[in-house]
Parts: structure tokens; C-alpha cells; sequence
């Protein structure tokens, strides 16, 4: 099952300086300085977007899967996705994003985000099994107005030693899956048993200790 979402549109300026001390100036606007790539700008197109607009879409886990139309000076617009988010290192503010322009019709290449609910509906969770995710993201090629926010798996039924494969998943219409079908996204094990011997080695341990303390006890009664 794919989630759909709404696309975002946010207003592109173009800037004509580039360089460390133009995007600080820049930023201390409430703007982010960006680079637009993509078929129309193979050389990269510099502006900048309003910061409070972008940074609910580049702070979400669906920032690489939401398409953003960007208003362009000449009145068009530019349909993009989030390509890349860099971030001051100690505070985590976005500092600069890279956007890739998406033609519509035409298939691009995303990894949409796999999102598991009803964990505490699942048998096998009840039972004190284990949940193991383990693939969080799958690659597709898809028209941008079809690429959902991310895949929804349902485990409300999933009991223990039961496990969900990417074939098992339900897709968008029309995309080309590009991740193997047999790569497993979860399951639920069995907990982990102590077995007889482990057992026996803890036993022995606790003997050991009480004897050691014991012996303490002694020495310390003689003195």
C-alpha cells in the first residue's frame, strides 16, 4: 500500500554571486541558497528558496519523494525533488540544498521509504516475538506525480517465523521495481532461549561469587 501526499510548491529566485560570504548573507535572510540540475539546467541553475518554506519538506522523512513545484522568475514553473540537504554540523541547520528537476512523463529513479504499522496489533509481537525491519527503503523508477510518500506494510497479522518480502508488497501503478523481490523487509522471531549450557556457566558464576564473598567474610571475622 503507497501513501499518497500532496505536492509543494515554493517560490525559486534566481542569484546571480555565489561564494561562502554571499549564501551567509543570504541565509541571515531567512532564504537557503540552492542549486537547481536537471535536463533544462545540466549546468546548475543558483537561487535561492524561502527557508521557512523548505524546511518542513527538508526536515521530513519524505523530503527525497515530495515533488516541489518551484516557481520560476518567468512565471513557469519547475517541477524538482530534494536531492541533497547540507547541514551546519553542530547546529543541524540547512545550510545549502541541491534540487533535480523532474520532467513530467517521464520516469525518475527515487528510493521511497518503507513505513511499518500496527506493531502492537501483530500475534507474533504479543507473543513476545521479535520485529526485525530489515530494509527500510525501495528503489523504483516512477512519473514524478506517482511517486507516493512511502510504502506502507501492514504487520497487524504477522505472527512469529512469518515474514514479509518486497514481492509481497502492494506498488504504485506503472513503476518499474528496481530492488529485488526476494530482498526480505520484515519478520518477527522467536525470542531468544538461554540454552543449558548457559545456563549451568551462570550457575556456576553466582557459586562463585557467593564462595568468593564467603571467603571474605572469613577474613575479615579472623581479623
Amino acid at each position: 500500500m503507497a501513501a499518497k501526499k500532496q505536492q509543494q510548491k515554493i517560490e525559486f529566485t534566481i542569484r546571480e554571486k555565489t561564494g561562502t560570504g554571499v549564501c551567509r548573507k543570504i541565509r541571515a535572510k531567512d532564504l537557503i541558497p540552492v542549486i537547481l540540475y536537471g535536463p533544462e539546467h545540466k549546468l546548475g541553475l543558483a537561487g535561492t528558496v524561502s527557508a521557512r518554506a523548505i524546511a518542513p519538506i527538508a526536515n521530513s522523512e519524505a523530503r527525497e519523494t515530495t515533488i516541489i513545484e518551484l516557481g520560476m522568475p518567468d512565471g513557469k514553473e519547475c517541477m524538482a525533488l530534494i536531492r541533497d540537504v547540507q547541514r551546519h554540523l553542530l547546529t543541524r541547520n540547512i545550510r545549502h540544498i541541491d534540487f533535480y528537476q523532474v520532467l513530467s512523463g517521464h520516469k525518475i529513479k527515487v528510493e521511497i521509504p518503507i513505513r511499518i504499522i500496527n506493531k502492537e496489533r501483530a500475534p507474533g509481537i504479543k507473543e513476545g516475538g521479535i520485529l526485525n525491519q530489515n530494509t527500510r527503503s525501495l528503489s523504483v523508477e516512477i512519473k514524478p506525480r506517482d511517486i507516493p510518500e512511502d510504502i506502507v506494510v501492514d504487520i497487524a497479522e504477522l505472527k512469529i517465523g512469518e515474514e514479509i518480502f518486497i514481492k509481497d508488497l502492494t506498488l504504485p501503478d506503472d513503476c518499474d521495481l528496481l530492488t529485488a523481490e526476494d530482498t526480505l523487509v520484515v519478520h518477527i522471531t522467536q525470542p531468544r532461549a538461554v540454552s543449558e549450557t548457559e545456563e549451568d556457566l551462570l550457575e556456576a558464576e553466582s557459586a562463585e561469587v557467593e564462595v568468593v564473598a564467603k571467603g571474605k567474610g572469613k577474613e575479615e571475622d579472623e581479623e
